[in-house]
């Protein structure tokens, strides 16, 4: 069946994947969970920074969601259930993750270096301001 054809993503009955392909992507979904679930505990880990773990709120919310929704899509080709194992709902989660990856890299790209900025500049500024004496 051709990857070109609306037949192939939007059918309401797709075939099956070949054994090697569903193995591949079950493995692949296993691993992309786990790696959100050790992401939250590594998050969890104390004298961490406050932006790394941000970092780690953001990839393991990213990770453990489309890994679990993989899993679940994986369930219903698996157990062949008609508009459920359709092949568009895995572009739909790529889509996602691509999406997720673009938001953490413009995150640690622009917004973390503009507020780094942000915090050296007011800490010059407040230096001169008068404090308290208490």
């Amino acid at each position: 069946m051709s990857l070109l054809t609306l037949s192939y993503w939007f059918g309401i009955h797709p075939s099956p994947f070949l054994p090697l392909v569903s193995r591949a992507l079950l493995i692949a979904f296993a691993v992309w969970t786990v790696a959100g679930i050790a992401a939250s505990l590594v998050r969890l880990k104390p004298g961490l920074e406050k932006t790394t773990r941000r970092i780690l709120a953001k990839a393991a919310t990213l990770f453990t969601w489309s890994g679990l929704t993989g899993l679940v899509l994986w369930a219903f080709e698996y157990e062949r259930i008609p508009v459920l194992s359709m092949r568009i709902f895995y572009v739909v989660v790529l889509v996602w993750i691509v999406w997720g990856l673009w938001s953490i890299a413009r995150y640690l790209r622009v917004e973390l270096p503009a507020m780094r900025r942000m915090q050296s500049e007011r800490a010059a500024a407040e230096r001169w301001l008068p404090h308290s004496k208490r």
